[in-house]
């Protein structure tokens, strides 16, 4: 009869996981490298994710359920402008309390190995992509896809984090600034 599966102990593995994706990227981190980071032994690891990729997408789902909770206090019924500020800031502050999540996060999803349902958008991104929809369909990008205007939301936001973390006596300034040109650039004004 095998023991039950401990909380404590997955969570360990998917720490360490991301901890070692970080400093290694996932081709270098094997999973004997995050089981002795976990503190078990291999074997165990394999008890809690059957491979490698499972462990990788369980890890992206994770990291992704922390974004979704941080939009706790979303103003859903607020005006655009509102709303994409709320996920902006929510986004920017995950990022810079914790940079190397995005790092992470941008090499599980460039390895091709997340599982199609973990490739589905989470709640951050079902709120981004309804704002942006309707600055786009109210505004001079009329027609414009939003998916591509949620990549370059994302990709501004990973950069003014990028910034924040090396500059952070200038993180307030910064992320209104790269809010701004975000907004303006959504919306022309």
């Amino acid at each position: 009869m095998s023991r039950p599966k401990s909380d404590r102990r997955r969570k360990a593995i998917l720490d360490a996981a991301k901890q070692l994706i970080a400093e290694r990227g996932v081709a270098h981190t094997p999973t004997s490298a995050i089981s002795k980071a976990a503190g078990i032994a291999e074997g165990s690891l394999f008890t809690y994710f059957p491979s490698k990729d499972e462990l990788l997408n369980a890890l992206y789902l994770e990291m992704r359920r922390d974004f979704d909770r941080s939009l706790a206090k979303y103003p859903q019924n607020a005006d655009a402008r509102t709303r994409l500020k709320c996920i902006w800031d929510a986004f920017i502050d995950l990022g810079v309390a914790e940079p190397a999540r995005l790092g992470v996060m941008r090499q599980i999803r460039s390895t091709g190995r997340l599982l199609k349902e973990n490739e589905q958008p989470g709640k951050m991104v079902v709120e981004v992509l309804d704002a942006v929809r309707d600055v786009i369909q109210a505004g001079v990008f009329c027609g414009a896809s939003v998916e591509f205007f949620v990549l370059l939301l994302r990709a501004h936001a990973e950069a003014t984090i990028e910034y924040i973390v090396a500059h952070p006596e200038q993180e307030s300034h910064s992320r209104e600034l790269g809010f701004n040109l975000i907004w303006r650039g959504l919306t022309g004004c």
